[in-house]
C-alpha cells in the first residue's frame, strides 16, 4: 500500500500530507488574515481625514510583519522551504535636534508605510484570501472522494450500510471502488500537488527577502567578514610582535638580572616603553572598530620607520642586520612594507630565536623588492637555553603572519614567496609593482648577487 502510495503521490505520502495540511489550513488563516487586512486597511483610510486614522494605518501596516512571521513558520512547516532571513525595517537614525515626540513620530511612521517587506506580505495575504478556499476546495474533494469509493466494500460486512445505487450494481461498485479511487484521486492529488507547488515561488517573494535586501545582506555580512579579518591580521601583526619582542627582552633581563643590572634595568624600560606603545595600538584598533573617526590618531608607520624597527628589535635581543634604499614610494606600498618586515622579524624572533635577521630593503624603476631572511638558529637559542613557549611547553605561533604577507602583497598586486632556506633558515621575499605591471629583466641585473635577479627569478615561478 505505502509503494502504490509512493507511486501515485507526488513526493511521497509525507509531503502529500503536509501540503494538503497547508492548503486544508489556507481556509481558515487566508480567510481570517484578507478580513482582518481589509478590514483595518479600509478603517484607517476611512479616519485618515482625523487624527487617529494615520496612526492606526501604520500600526496596521506595521502589524503586516508579524502575519509575515507567522506565515513563514507556515510555510517552513508545511512545503519545507527555507525562506532566510526577514529583512530589518529600515528605520532612519533620529538626529540630535529631532527631540519633538510628533517628528519621532513622522520619521518611525514614514519608515513603516515604506517598508517594502510589509506591503509584500500584505500582497501574499491578498492572493491567499483566494487561493486558500480553492486549495481547501481542492484537498476536501481528493479526501471525500477517496473515502466514498475506498470505504464501498463496507457494505458487504456493515449492517444497514447501503449503496445508493440499484440491488444489481451494488458489488459491481464495491468491487471497482478501489480502483476508481486510485484512477479519480490520482489527477486530484496531481492537481493539489501543483496548487500547493503555486504557493513556493510566491511565498519567496513576498515572504522571504527581495533580491536587493539579499545582496544588501551579503555585502553587509561581507563587510563585517573583511573588518574582523583586517582587525585580526592588525592584532596578530602590531601587538603580536611587541608582545615577543617582551618576552625575548624579558628573558634575556632576567638571565643576567645578578651579573648585569644595568642592561637588566634598561630592558625593563624597554618593556615598559613598548607596553605603552602597545596599549596606543591597541586603542587605536578598538577606536577603528567602533568608527570613533573623532579620535586623533598618530600616522601608521611606513618605509621610513623600518630603521626604528631594527633598532627597537636589537634593543629586544633580536640580531636584525638592514640594508635599506632611501627612496620615496606610495604610502599604501610603504606601510605594506613595513607590516611585512615586521612580521619577518616577528617569526624570527618566535620560531627560530637566536638567529640573525637580514632585511634588504631596495627599490628599482618600477618595483619595490623586501627580503627578510633568518639564519638557522643556534642549538641553544636563548643564553637561559630555552625557547619561546607558553606555559604548556608549547612553541609560540604557527606563522599565521604568512597568510596576511600573502594577502597584502596581493592586494597590491604583488608576489611574494615564503619558505625555508637551503641553511636551515627562513626567508620572506615581496615584490611590489610601481608601476601598472613589473618590467622585464634588463641585462645589468642578471648577476645572481643582485636582490633583483634573485627576487624576480624567484616570484616569477
Amino acid at each position: 500500500m505505502l509503494t502504490l502510495a509512493r507511486a501515485v503521490f507526488p513526493g511521497g505520502v509525507h509531503t502529500m500530507l503536509r501540503e494538503h495540511a497547508f492548503l486544508a489550513v489556507g481556509l481558515v488563516t487566508g480567510t481570517v488574515w484578507f478580513s482582518l487586512a481589509i478590514s483595518a486597511y479600509a478603517t484607517g483610510l476611512g479616519l485618515a481625514v482625523v487624527c487617529i486614522g494615520v496612526p492606526l494605518l501604520v500600526g496596521i501596516h506595521r502589524a503586516m510583519r508579524a502575519v509575515a512571521g507567522f506565515e513563514r513558520w507556515h510555510v517552513r512547516t508545511l512545503l519545507g522551504l527555507d525562506l532566510g532571513v526577514i529583512p530589518p525595517l529600515d528605520a532612519p537614525a533620529r538626529g540630535p535636534h529631532d527631540r519633538r515626540w510628533i517628528v519621532q513620530f513622522a520619521v518611525w511612521a514614514r519608515a513603516v508605510l515604506e517598508d517594502a517587506y510589509s506591503w509584500r506580505a500584505l500582497a501574499w495575504v491578498a492572493v491567499r484570501g483566494v487561493t486558500g478556499p480553492i486549495g481547501f476546495a481542492l484537498v476536501i474533494t481528493v479526501w471525500i472522494t477517496a473515502a466514498t469509493l475506498v470505504l464501498l466494500p463496507l457494505a458487504l460486512v456493515v449492517p444497514g450500510f447501503e449503496v445508493p445505487v440499484g440491488q444489481e450494481h451494488w458489488a459491481l461498485l464495491v468491487l471497482v471502488g478501489p480502483l476508481l479511487a486510485v484512477l479519480v484521486c490520482t489527477p486530484l492529488a496531481w492537481l493539489a500537488h501543483g496548487w500547493a507547488a503555486l504557493h513556493r515561488p510566491l511565498a519567496r517573494w513576498a515572504l522571504g527577502p527581495s533580491e536587493a535586501e539579499f545582496t544588501k545582506a551579503a555585502t553587509e555580512r561581507a563587510e563585517l567578514a573583511e573588518q574582523q579579518v583586517r582587525i585580526d591580521q592588525e592584532l596578530h601583526d602590531s601587538i603580536g610582535h611587541m608582545i615577543t619582542m617582551n618576552i625575548v627582552q624579558a628573558g634575556a633581563g632576567a638571565h643576567v638580572f645578578d651579573t648585569d643590572p644595568a642592561f637588566a634595568r634598561e630592558a625593563l624600560r624597554n618593556i615598559e616603553e613598548r607596553g605603552r606603545v602597545a596599549m596606543a595600538e591597541l586603542d587605536r584598533i578598538i577606536a577603528t572598530m567602533r568608527g570613533d573617526d573623532a579620535v586623533p590618531r598618530a600616522p601608521l608607520p611606513e618605509l621610513a620607520d623600518v630603521a626604528g624597527l631594527a633598532l627597537a628589535s636589537r634593543a629586544a635581543g633580536v640580531d636584525v642586520e638592514l640594508v635599506l634604499t632611501d627612496a620615496a614610494v606610495p604610502s599604501p606600498l610603504g606601510r605594506a612594507a613595513y607590516a611585512i618586515v615586521r612580521e619577518g622579524v616577528t617569526n624570527a624572533a618566535k620560531h627560530a630565536p637566536g638567529s640573525s635577521v637580514h632585511v634588504h630593503i631596495d627599490v628599482d624603476s618600477d618595483a619595490l623588492g623586501i627580503a627578510v631572511v633568518n639564519t638557522a638558529p643556534p642549538e641553544n637559542p636563548r643564553q637561559d637555553g630555552s625557547a619561546l613557549t607558553d606555559g604548556l611547553g608549547n612553541r609560540l605561533g604557527v606563522r599565521h603572519g604568512l597568510a596576511g604577507i600573502r594577502d597584502r602583497v596581493a592586494l597590491l598586486g604583488g608576489r611574494s614567496v615564503t619558505g625555508p632556506t637551503a641553511d636551515g633558515g627562513f626567508e620572506v621575499l615581496a615584490l611590489f609593482p610601481l608601476e601598472v605591471t613589473l618590467g622585464a629583466i634588463n641585462a645589468q641585473d642578471m648577476c645572481e648577487c643582485h636582490l633583483w635577479s634573485r627576487l624576480r627569478d624567484r616570484l616569477s615561478v
